[in-house]
């Protein structure tokens, strides 16, 4: 069955296509630092903020067995541009990655994300694109919305290595939240993630926000490092951990 309507006999008219997912990504990250007390102010009641915030932009593809044909019929539903910022917290003794804020320029992945529980917006995203012909000295990515800038990231990519430190922020916790239908809960994500190339390196991070986007509370006190990578992603387990 389709994650969406609409709902035809055929299913072929549904926003997003039944499942499993599975996305590969190149990525442009920053990993900073910044300051719990303000960090609280845009997260949910019940989690602690350890300090630690991982911001990226990224370009990515999503297929599923489902809908192969999509693939090569309208590509441009499953591909799309992301940027997002991760807090880590504790929850109930276990450290997570939070996601207080996520934006896409797609809508396809816009309503599958708010299904799992991604706190996903619409917005303007560019990055410098990847491949194996192409080396830039630096990679960035930026993101708008509404029109104002939400975040920037620029990384001079210098050392190779075999895993990422976003790796540390453990499983990730997302909140299911849609009032109309009395739905509030949080979700465990367990991520499945095969690395392709990851480059370390000097990284800068500038966080706007705005009247709708409360990004100034995630300013970075200290940037600790950027990465370009690329992945690929898969669920290896969701589970509701509190209504």
């Amino acid at each position: 069955m389709p994650w969406s309507g609409p709902l035809t006999p055929s299913g072929r008219s549904a926003l997003v296509p039944d499942g499993p997912w599975t996305y590969v990504m190149d990525a442009v990250a920053v990993h900073a630092r910044g300051d719990p007390s303000r960090m609280e102010k845009v997260l949910p009641d019940g989690l602690n903020p350890l300090g630690d915030l991982w911001f990226y932009v990224s370009d990515i593809i999503s297929f599923s067995p489902s809908s192969e044909d999509l693939t090569y019929l309208s590509p441009g539903l499953l591909q799309y541009k992301e940027a997002a910022v991760f807090v880590k917290v504790e929850f109930k003794g276990k450290v997570y990655g939070f996601c207080p804020f996520m934006y896409v320029d797609n809508d396809v992945s816009l309503l599958r994300g708010i299904v799992f529980g991604f706190p996903k917006k619409m917005a303007q995203i560019e990055m410098t694109r990847f491949h194996d012909l192409f080396e830039a000295k630096r990679y960035g990515g930026v993101a708008y919305r509404s029109g104002y800038n939400l975040f920037r990231v620029i990384v001079e990519p210098s050392k190779r290595e075999e895993s990422l430190p976003f790796e540390g922020f453990g499983s990730w916790l997302l909140r299911r939240y849609l009032k109309p239908i009395e739905l509030d809960e949080f979700v465990e994500f367990v991520p499945e993630i095969t690395y392709g190339k990851i480059l370390s390196g000097e990284g800068s991070l500038e966080v706007g926000g705005g009247f709708n986007d409360e990004l100034e509370e995630l300013r970075p006190e200290e940037i600790l490092g950027g990465y370009i990578y690329s992945l690929k992603l898969k669920a290896r387990g969701i589970r509701v951990l509190e209504r």
